[in-house]
């Protein structure tokens, strides 16, 4: 048999908190796309993380075309073929797109020391071209859109001319052209014998781009398979331990009626989106659809007061006027959890305890700038035993947390503040199985409580399930809005696509 491109043996990975790899195999064939799944906190990208350098305290060993290697940092990683697309992105935000890409391999100008500026603008151009991929090469990463953020990080990796290349939810924010786009790459670079590592939550993805399936729970492999001789429900069983539950079933409705929490009269954001009328009820859950660029974040944005250039009038039963900052949308009991939860979410340095009461401390949790103690204890502990947070210990960094995890974090932060409209960008993106259906479970809760849910998500049967109601937008205006109940899945992509092409912006 052909020697493995990839072997790693016997690998074990410890944190403060215990082990999270025990004793772990994994392989990888030259031309291979092996899928790497299991639920969040599984141990995969912790495997990976070790294969990029990212971990230098690891037990067991790596060879790479049969050599044994020590990857005890990034550079040495990458100076062995490895390139590794992280799920949280590691651009650069104050340099620009074409800076990103090169980084690293930067063409050295006419004096020493210097950069030239041209020939790397052309090249990083080029490599973008020879994937298909347009992107605006002279602006600056932190003026992208989440999606343009992931087609700048598949040009710097696949630019490095790697032999094994690991991408952690590529298609996490990308459209669907986008990602037919991407599967088109990975052909391509398998045929040309790159190995490549393709981690994702989107169980129909690893069947129609795999090979083969390894599939890890608790920080162990459980079982390997070639693709073909699997299904959902085998695979579903492997990564959970307990049998597939089934897809999601629509929720009944939960509307309050003339119970009015929204209203909003040509609303939007000059130059961007609007103008835009919309009304929402206590305990409706309203889902925006539309394409990559379509206005939908901006739109949601400058609802909770984090937009510039809010033109129109809001009001709830709390406020009525213009919110100019996330404080007044906070008082006006409109919160959002963003579709980047490490940018705008988690406060990775900070414990689980911490991250949950930020919100609530000047409500609930304080008297005379003084915090309660027992009170805040009280409310943290009941949040992560009603969003099934793991590991149960509190005072955990959130960092250490799993994908998943992190935003159940995130939205028992919304739950302690006691928002009566909670908008939510990209909710499950990046979650796996089991973790997207507690966090339904949490979201059609909180509607028949009362709360008002305006959802941005990519993923239609999401929209489809979860919506009373569904807004479709595109170009930064509302094309369509209907109950959930009139469309299919086939229906709501006629109506996202229709006369309109794929479109990439800086925001969605």
């Amino acid at each position: 048999m052909e020697m493995p491109l990839l072997q790693m043996l016997s690998m074990t990975k410890e944190f403060r908190g215990g082990r999270v790899l025990q004793e772990v195999n994994f392989s990888l064939a030259r031309g291979e796309v092996c899928a790497l799944v299991g639920q969040n906190g599984a141990g995969k990208s912790t495997l990976m993380k070790i294969l990029g350098g990212v971990y230098r305290d690891y037990g067991g060993s790596i060879q790479i075309d049969g050599q044994r290697v020590a990857l005890h940092d990034p550079r040495t990683a990458i100076a062995e073929g490895v390139a590794i697309i992280y799920q949280d992105f590691t651009l650069v935000p104050h340099l620009s797109v074409a800076e990103n890409i090169a980084l690293g391999r930067e063409p050295s100008g006419r004096f020493p020391g210097t950069i030239d500026h041209r020939r790397l603008l052309r090249s990083s151009r080029r490599e973008a071209a020879d994937l298909g991929i347009e992107l605006p090469m002279s602006r600056t990463v932190a003026k992208l859109g989440v999606a343009a953020q992931q087609l700048t990080e598949i040009v710097r990796a696949v630019s490095r001319h790697a032999k094994i290349l690991v991408m952690d939810e590529p298609t996490a924010r990308l459209s669907a052209q986008e990602r037919d786009r991407l599967f088109g790459i990975i052909k391509d670079l398998a045929r040309t014998n790159v190995g490549v590592v393709y981690i994702s939550h989107f169980l129909e993805e690893v069947f129609e781009i795999s090979d083969r399936v390894t599939v890890l729970r608790d920080g162990r492999i459980v079982g390997e398979s070639r693709t073909k001789a699997l299904d959902l429900a085998s695979l579903t069983e492997l990564m959970t331990g307990t049998r597939y539950r089934g897809a999601l079933r629509r929720r009944e409705s939960s509307v309050q009626p003339g119970s009015q929490a929204l209203q909003l009269k040509q609303f939007g954001v000059r130059g961007r989106v609007g103008p835009i009328d919309l009304e929402a009820a206590s305990g409706e859950i309203v889902g925006f659809a539309g394409l990559v660029g379509a206005g939908r974040t901006t739109l949601v944005r400058a609802i909770a007061g984090a937009a510039h250039g809010a033109v129109g009038s809001l009001a709830t039963p709390r406020w009525k006027g213009r919110l100019r900052t996330p404080v007044d949308a906070a008082a006006a009991g409109i919160l959002l959890l963003t579709e980047d939860r490490n940018r705008g979410g988690i406060i990775g340095v900070r414990s689980v305890t911490e991250n949950i009461a930020l919100t609530a401390l000047n409500r609930s949790l304080s008297w005379r700038g003084l915090v309660r103690a027992t009170r805040r204890i009280r409310l943290v502990n009941r949040l992560v035993s009603r969003l099934n947070i793991v590991p149960k210990n509190t005072e955990i960094q959130a960092s250490k947390l799993s994908g998943g995890n992190q935003q159940k974090v995130v939205l028992a932060r919304a739950m302690a503040a006691d928002a009566h409209v909670l908008i939510l960008d990209q909710p499950t993106a990046g979650v796996d199985v089991g973790a997207k259906v507690d966090l339904y479970e949490q979201i059609d809760k909180l509607a028949r409580e009362g709360v008002t849910i305006l959802l941005v998500s990519d993923d239609l049967q999401e929209l489809l399930n979860l919506s009373d109601r569904i807004v479709v937008m595109r170009r930064g205006r509302t094309v369509t809005t209907r109950r959930a109940t009139d469309f299919d899945r086939t229906k709501l992509l006629q109506a996202i696509t229709a006369g309109a092409s794929a479109q990439l912006g800086t925001g969605q």
